[in-house]
């Protein structure tokens, strides 16, 4: 086996660089996206059926905030998940991207590595 390789899929270790920090990034990003609207389902908006009733799935209540921005809890939701699909695929991207790493590393950790001696 042979040195690990600084570029991946034919491309030279500076663009591959640059696709990984792009990647990273909206990774980054989308994932702020998700603590956000994660944060609003929970705190902001009351979990239940838009509120209505203490007793039903639990509502608290026909006083709390139905609305944040002109959306419910459940258009939040849908929100949420979209940015949970992306992310999961930005995440697949990220694994791809760093596979040779990944490979180099359990080469390294299982002792599959050729040492010089």
């Amino acid at each position: 086996m042979g040195a690990c390789r600084l570029y991946y899929f034919g491309v030279d270790a500076m663009k591959q660089a640059t696709l990984n920090f792009i990647v990273d990034l909206i990774g980054f990003c989308n994932l702020l996206g998700l603590a956000i609207t994660g944060c609003i389902m929970k705190w902001i908006l009351p979990p239940g059926s838009a509120g209505q009733g203490r007793g039903f799935r639990g509502g608290r209540g026909a006083t709390e905030i139905k609305y944040l921005w002109s959306m419910t809890r459940h258009e939040w939701g849908a929100i949420h998940f979209y940015l949970a699909v992306l992310f999961v695929s930005l995440m697949i991207a990220h694994v791809v991207l760093h596979w040779t790493w990944i490979k180099c590393c359990f080469k390294s950790l299982l002792g599959f590595s050729r040492k010089a001696s």
